[in-house]
């Protein structure tokens, strides 16, 4: 199962998982331009910036994008990022689309086009001055060390599962460290559950950090539960709900400290949600989180 891209109008040294609403909050109304707040962040899909998540501004941290308004203009550039690092910038091509709400993200707009074949997915950020970006080093699937990062995981959350599916796997490279971080995003197969068998659902995003021997699995995202024999794929979604589809947008050093932030694109069955996470070698912490709705 792959992530559905947005419905209507068309997620080493640092580090986005539960849901802020963002409609619940006032917006702040300042007609300024994108380029003169800080680093503006958005999620392109296939050449449409389709929400917008927050910014960082120097001197003042980071800021939810139900707390600002000001959206980008048609000219204004933007510069994409992938696992791959930097691929391209664009400039937006239109207004911003009409919305069915007041909140910044839920602001669209078309942009100058870029080969989105491989990847539709990324981050945009306000400017063309790029930022630490390296490629990350792409893992097999069938890594059986990353996979039994993962197994040890899940048994911490009372589930069994010897081989679990990797769909993302990364290395992160860490500048004057012996050992790179590792990213691993896993998710049992919905298509295989029956009523008749028991089965383990999970959807896990982990970063295992490895600093002087001492190793750590952090989760950045988590999602499980066991479905017993008997019990049929509706029940189960009723108890605990749709099982969520998880994909690393980017691994980018937004503020500017050195540690990259982590960007997770949390793609829910009726709303989509964008994380980014930040991680200082102690300590891993939420910095943005926005959460949108699929209108039909």
């Amino acid at each position: 199962m792959m992530p559905k891209p947005l419905k209507g109008k068309p997620p080493f040294r640092g580090f986005v998982a539960s849901a802020l609403s963002l409609g619940l909050a006032g917006c702040l109304v300042i007609p300024a331009r994108a380029q003169d707040h800080g680093k503006l962040l958005a999620f392109d899909v296939d050449n449409h910036l389709t929400l917008a998540i927050g910014k960082f501004e120097p001197g003042h941290g980071w800021v939810q994008s139900a707390d600002f308004y000001a959206p980008p203009q048609p000219g204004d550039r933007f510069t994409l990022y992938t696992p791959a690092g930097k691929i391209a910038t664009v400039t937006i091509q239109d207004n911003r689309s009409p919305v069915q709400d007041s909140v910044f993200a839920s602001w669209s707009a078309q942009v100058s086009g870029w080969n989105s074949r491989s990847n539709p997915y990324a981050l945009a950020v306000a400017g063309s001055d790029p930022l630490a970006a390296e490629p990350l080093g792409p893992i097999s699937p069938d890594n059986p060390e990353s996979r039994a990062i993962v197994s040890q995981y899940l048994k911490t959350q009372g589930l069994h599962v010897d081989q679990p599916l990797l769909t993302q796997a990364y290395t992160i490279a860490r500048e004057g460290r012996r050992q790179d971080a590792v990213l691993l995003i896993a998710h049992s197969d919905a298509s295989a559950l029956s009523t008749e068998q028991e089965a383990a659902v999970y959807a896990v995003a982990l970063l295992r950090w490895n600093d002087h021997g001492k190793e750590a699995i952090l989760p950045l995202a988590s999602q499980t539960s066991f479905k017993p024999a008997g019990r049929t794929r509706e029940e189960q979604e009723h108890l605990y709900g749709t099982r969520d589809f998880l994909r690393l947008v980017a691994v980018v050093d937004i503020d500017g400290d050195g540690w990259k932030e982590i960007v997770l694109y949390d793609a829910k069955d009726d709303a989509t949600q964008i994380n980014v996470f930040s991680f200082n070698g102690r300590r891993l912490r939420k910095a943005l989180s926005v959460y949108k709705p699929n209108y039909n």
